[in-house]
């Protein structure tokens, strides 16, 4: 779908079904993880994409500084995640701060 290309700073569920593990792309990624890009057979197939990075990129770039290769999760190089808002566009363009179902 053309709304969510992965593009440099989007997340993407990862693993077959998708989720619970997450990543951010440090790249546009659409080749990799677009629609057609993981089984021939269905062009359709795709990691899901459900959002993007709006703020803090020097964050997703000091996390993919780290040593290691990969995924991150393994041994020492665990990165946790403190905390994290998530918020939902609106149709004038601005953010509002999602409250959970």
């Amino acid at each position: 779908d053309d709304r969510y290309p992965h593009k440099k700073y989007t997340l993407g569920y990862a693993g077959r079904p998708s989720g619970p593990a997450f990543y951010v792309s440090i790249q546009d990624n659409t080749r990799n993880h677009g629609p057609g890009s993981q089984q021939k057979r269905n062009p359709n197939e795709a990691d899901g994409n459900f959002g993007r990075v709006i703020s803090g990129f020097d964050v997703v770039d000091r996390v993919h500084k780290m040593p290691g290769h990969g995924f991150i999760g393994t041994g020492e190089d665990v990165v946790g995640i403190q905390e994290m808002t998530i918020q939902v566009p609106s149709a004038d363009g601005t953010y509002t701060v999602w409250k959970g179902a």
